[in-house]
């Protein structure tokens, strides 16, 4: 693209698991690779109105906790107003006492198979941007079985157990643009190749659809 994205990746406040001192490098790494403009924060804050303000997109890869007022307003105030929004993973286990969050995202975590399946990951769309140079492929991952809300586009799905699963999905959420992928758990995850070229797209799909490719 011409012009660069402003891109929020907010993430960490867990141990053990989502590990953000890992993770928040290699998202920087390929988003910047990307051609992006990247903050990597675990500041909350940086969700408040002034604070949110110069970012395009936000990525969420969050683990539980809840918003404060403010930091709620910032948030979905911005991607209502316009902003992109790029859920990964544990953001469908984040903030599920603040209202609107998980109607925004589309999803709620619920549970996930003690061990980890390795999963044929079936693109539902391959006209859709977000799934542009993306084939059906496989992998092991934390399965996340959800309550899903509203309406969405599935753009990406997995059979476990004699059900389809949805594991990656857009909507729209006011006059912005959400993408949700239940991918990218830790590092084996976040260093597929799909998996970053899934969220490269998905940055640029939900700050502008016209000039995603």
């Amino acid at each position: 693209m011409a012009d660069k994205i402003n891109v929020m990746v907010m993430g960490g406040h867990t141990t053990g698991f989502h590990q953000f001192e890992i993770m928040g490098p290699i998202y920087r790494k390929f988003l910047t690779e990307a051609g992006f403009d990247v903050l990597i924060t675990e500041d909350r804050q940086d969700f408040t109105p002034d604070r949110i303000k110069p970012f395009e997109v936000i990525v969420d890869y969050t683990t539980g906790e809840d918003l404060t007022p403010d930091q709620a307003k910032g948030l979905l105030g911005g991607i209502i107003g316009g902003k992109g929004f790029v859920g990964v993973h544990s953001a469908a286990d984040s903030f599920k006492a603040t209202p609107g969050y998980i109607n925004m995202v589309g999803g709620k975590f619920l549970t996930h198979p003690s061990a980890w399946p390795k999963l044929t990951f079936n693109v539902k769309n391959r006209h859709h941007p977000v799934m542009d140079g993306i084939e059906d492929f496989q992998m092991e991952e934390e399965l996340y079985l959800m309550e899903t809300y509203g309406h969405f586009e599935i753009l990406l799905s997995a059979w476990f157990k004699g059900f389809e699963r949805p594991i990656c999905w857009v909507k729209p959420y006011g006059h912005g643009r959400v993408v949700y992928t239940a991918l990218g758990h830790a590092q084996q995850q976040t260093e597929n190749p799909n998996f970053q070229r899934l969220v490269v797209n998905a940055v640029r799909w939900s700050r502008n659809p016209d000039t995603a490719k």
